[in-house]
């Protein structure tokens, strides 16, 4: 996808008319990345804004016991670390790549810069952050009080969707998937292994059949 398109379809941008976003485009400069690179670490000083052009990276918080959790995997044309940026902060989470793609990057001091250019579109961004911040609240309130089978059933559910198709590929390692889910690989078997027993799911290998998605969708709310 093109800068111009991507920032078109950026959430945070797109209520944008075309002239300005045509001057965003000016200030983003496009960087490439490999497999397992740290983007930034939590804690540093919050000086960018990214965009997702193609890969995968993955946002991950460290408690103090030094356990990690992963808070959002970012889809391609969203944002992150906006709301970092914005208020002057540190970084509070990782951000390490899950394979090789692109981002785009936009400096705090060039944001702040055309903002004060452009001084009417503050609200438009006020009100698409408002939106996305509900969005991620909405996400932690599952991963918080949601069980590990509700949210393995959400996930199914969004790669099916996905993919069109009610048999789809898992995507990623079951190991990787438990981190996601915030649980351990034992139990996310465990809770593949009921889904197919109860005749909800088929699973071969990384092949996943969704046979009762009524029943997948009720486990899921």
């Amino acid at each position: 996808m093109s800068k111009q398109n991507l920032i078109k379809e950026t959430p945070l941008f797109s209520e944008l008319n075309a002239s300005t976003q045509a001057s965003l485009e000016k200030i983003t400069k496009t960087i490439t990345f490999s497999n397992d690179e740290m983007i930034f670490s939590e804690g540093d000083p919050a000086e960018n804004l990214y965009i997702l052009a193609d890969g995968v990276v993955d946002l991950i918080k460290s408690s103090p016991d030094g356990k990690e959790q992963l808070i959002r995997q970012v889809d391609e044309g969203e944002t992150f670390a906006e709301a970092a940026m914005f208020s002057g902060e540190s970084y509070p989470v990782t951000a390490i790549t899950r394979s090789e793609g692109s981002l785009l990057i936009i400096s705090k001091n060039e944001f702040l810069s055309f903002i004060k250019e452009n001084p009417d579109i503050s609200m438009q961004i006020m009100g698409a952050m408002a939106k996305l911040l509900r969005h991620l609240n909405q996400l932690i309130t599952k991963m918080t009080l949601g069980s590990v089978q509700s949210r393995l059933a959400a996930f199914l559910i969004k790669r099916s969707k996905d993919s069109g198709g009610q048999t789809f590929e898992l995507g990623l390692k079951k190991q990787e998937l438990a981190f996601q889910l915030g649980t351990i690989r034992e139990t996310l078997s465990r809770n593949l292994r009921k889904l197919q027993n109860d005749g909800v799911i088929e699973v071969r290998g990384q092949s996943i059949t969704i046979k009762n998605i009524n029943i997948l969708n009720k486990l899921s709310e």
